[in-house]
């Protein structure tokens, strides 16, 4: 068909034809001017295709992310990628019902973020985009319209090019900032547009992920309250039998102790049986001690309470301990800063407090070691740590040691009443005291007591 001469003509024919068909009328050729412009809107169009589609893959992305913090990294690194610039910032609600907005993510600038990058909910800023209808807004417009401010010194110092609002429900719930593009070409109204709906799409997702982790929040105080309550049942119940059996048993104990006491008197010192009555007389004794633990675990007193200095009740409990603890070769070392203030409290019971731990801590290394209280000011309270470089606590352990009868000592050596009293008189102190391990040494106990103020308050 190629070589046929009568198709060629005929092709040739037809083509002569068709370029000697008359133009339509008014139909002029495209000059070179359109044929750019037609060029430029085209790549605008693919432009703003491929910006709607990125949109739609990162709305469904984030939809999600319901964590606020890779969130935030996400819509940033976002904004650097598809905007071509060197760094970008959000400013979102300082808390679910709060409206004044913080400096929450940055990314490419050179800054550090503290509590004073605020722009307050009667910002003049605000009230700019609401009066633009929430349009983005120039650094240049912004600076013109509101002139010299604290805030406009902040969007300065975060480099801002171009403000863009984050609206929900027709308020503005956070802001989008963006550098300079590293082109250094300028924002065309397509890049605004994309950035605009970007950022309404991050305030949905952002309050999204602040409301799961609302709930979250909510969920764990709720089960912490039920595991409270269940607690303070059963401290209530052991309370009651507690006291029933130190009644009936402290009776029995005194007439025991008196009638072991009558017939030592009458046995010969250097008797064998001498020593068979000091081993029962010392586990009376020991009876009665955990009778009186039970009661201090259940009803510490807060009649002797005074303001004190814990570095005279750590030292006169070192004291106490020194002799065991140089049995068994544990070197304790206390390293409080000096002048910590004063707590107000019982220095009998915090004595006994810092003593258990101490004992606890001297138990489990039976082959040496060394214990260290290190102390600090942690807002209005005094923080103390009490260290040792033992084996340190099972991990499955961990949440159960304040737990009244639960002990880790083997043979019988722990009655596991111990660290439920410290928690007890502790928290009558209006303090906490926590257990972890210590990642370069072994145990450690964080105990906290309010600071007293002059005024007699904690």
């Amino acid at each position: 068909m190629a070589n046929n001469p009568l198709h060629s003509r005929a092709n040739d024919s037809q083509a002569s034809d068709s370029e000697h068909q008359p133009r339509p009328l008014g139909e002029e050729p495209a000059t070179p001017k359109q044929l750019s412009e037609l060029t430029e809107a085209n790549k605008r169009l693919k432009r703003k295709i491929f910006d709607l589609y990125t949109i739609f893959e990162i709305s469904r992305h984030l939809n999600s992310v319901l964590d606020t913090e890779q969130l935030l990294d996400g819509i940033i690194l976002t904004c650097i990628g598809q905007m071509g610039v060197s760094g970008a910032a959000v400013f979102t609600v300082r808390g679910h019902e709060g409206y004044d907005l913080q400096l929450a993510k940055e990314k490419g600038l050179s800054l550090d973020i503290d509590d004073t990058m605020v722009i307050s909910e009667n910002s003049p800023i605000l009230q700019l985009f609401h009066a633009v209808h929430g349009k983005p807004l120039s650094y240049e417009a912004i600076a013109g319209k509101i002139g010299d401010s604290e805030e406009v010194s902040l969007l300065q110092t975060i480099e801002c090019e171009y403000l863009i609002p984050m609206t929900l429900q027709n308020r503005i719930r956070g802001l989008l900032s963006v550098t300079k593009k590293i082109s250094g070409t300028a924002f065309f109204e397509d890049d605004l547009e994309f950035l605009a709906i970007l950022a309404n799409q991050l305030s949905v997702a952002v309050e999204n992920a602040r409301l799961f982790e609302s709930e979250k929040a909510a969920v764990r105080k709720l089960h912490e309250a039920q595991m409270q309550l269940a607690q303070a049942e059963k401290l209530a119940a052991l309370g009651q039998l507690s006291a029933r059996v130190a009644h009936e048993v402290n009776n029995p104990l005194g007439i025991i102790k008196n009638y072991l006491l009558m017939f030592s008197q009458s046995v010969e010192k250097e008797s064998e049986l001498q020593e068979y009555l000091t081993v029962v007389t010392e586990e009376v004794d020991r009876i009665a001690g955990i009778v009186r633990q039970l009661l201090s675990m259940f009803k510490p007193r807060s009649d002797d309470f005074r303001a004190l200095s814990l570095e005279t009740v750590i030292e006169e409990t070192m004291l106490l301990i020194s002799l065991q603890a140089r049995k068994l070769d544990v070197a304790i070392e206390c390293k409080l800063p000096r002048n910590l203030p004063y707590v107000r409290g019982s220095s009998e019971q915090l004595k006994q407090v810092f003593l258990n731990l101490l004992m606890n801590a001297c138990d489990f290394m039976p082959n040496g070691g060394s214990i260290v209280i290190t102390g600090n000011i942690n807002g209005g309270s005094v923080e103390l740590q009490v260290t040792d470089t033992g084996p340190g606590l099972r991990e499955e352990d961990i949440d159960r040691v304040f737990e009244p009868f639960f002990t880790t000592k083997r043979g019988g050596m722990g009655t596991g009443l111990g660290l439920s009293v410290c928690e007890s008189i502790i928290k009558a102190h209006n303090g906490t005291i926590t257990a972890c391990n210590d990642p370069e040494a072994g145990a450690k106990f964080t105990l906290t007591l309010p600071i007293h103020r002059k005024d007699g308050t904690n």
